[in-house]
């Protein structure tokens, strides 16, 4: 069922961890392509704990661009960053995006996103690595393998409709949707704080019955100057950690769908 969406503001969530190096090159992309679009527009940039100068560079863009800066004290990891953001930009925004904060997701894709959020025709829209025409650009080949693996063991244990890429952090949230599963979740919308959380939120989205279609996209990992903070071992028992958790959960049972302006009334009422 299309479920059309006016689209006056959109969130861009940025879940940081030491990004001195890919956070600026980042907020400037981000506000020379954002600023040109239909929409008011909201970064969210969440400094998970960082040592460096991420929070620094997230005050100074704040002066020229419409940028909210939210802190972890310590570092979390991934996992929590993405909740921390997520909620702060579905207070906002009617579309929510993340993308990862080391400038390899470019912009340019953010409209066709919410353009499909607002047709109606999906709650989720994936950047993908394996769609036709798709471009992958400086990615190890351990990782690659790690990500295609991701695809290959979901595709058989537990299938999201016109999902192939799991794994990854670039993401455009129908706000509706997101509203719902927050309301469903408690204070953690996901257990996982390791990069297997990407994977989990994806999980919780298909539990929650929403809509998926994914997009191909040119991932630049060659642009990223800051160093890898994946745990690739880890990663891998994380996922499968994630994957029985969710082998035989039933899909949340239906109902009619409630505004967006009521969500975020009783969530507030919750706090």
């Amino acid at each position: 069922m299309k479920t059309p969406t006016t689209v006056n503001e959109i969130a861009v969530v940025l879940p940081a961890y030491n990004e001195e190096k890919d956070l600026p090159v980042l907020l400037d992309n981000l506000h020379t392509k954002l600023q040109k679009l239909p929409y008011q527009y909201t970064i969210v940039v969440v400094d998970d704990g960082s040592k460096d100068r991420t929070a620094e560079i997230a005050r100074e863009a704040a002066k020229t661009m419409p940028v909210k800066l939210v802190q972890h004290v310590v570092n979390k990891g991934l996992g929590e960053a993405i909740q921390t953001g997520l909620r702060e930009g579905w207070l906002v925004g009617d579309v929510v995006i993340t993308m990862d904060a080391d400038n390899s997701h470019d912009p340019m894709y953010v409209q066709d996103m919410v353009k499909i959020i607002e047709a109606g025709d999906a709650d989720i829209v994936i950047a993908s690595r394996f769609q036709k025409g798709s471009v992958v650009q400086g990615v190890p080949y351990f990782r690659q393998f790690l990500s295609l693996g991701c695809f290959a063991m979901m595709k058989i244990l537990l299938p999201y409709k016109n999902v192939r890429d799991y794994s990854t952090g670039f993401r455009a949230y129908r706000s509706v949707a997101l509203g719902r599963l927050i309301q469903n979740s408690g204070e953690k919308l996901i257990q996982e704080s390791s990069f297997a959380c990407m994977l989990e939120l994806l999980l919780r989205f298909r539990w929650l019955g929403a809509r998926a279609v994914e997009i191909p996209y040119t991932l630049r990992y060659d642009l990223k100057v800051g160093v890898s903070k994946m745990n690739i071992t880890r990663t891998i028992k994380r996922y499968f950690n994630v994957i029985s958790r969710y082998w035989a959960l039933d899909q949340l049972p239906q109902k009619q769908e409630e505004s967006l302006s009521d969500l975020r009334q009783q969530y507030r009422a919750r706090a």
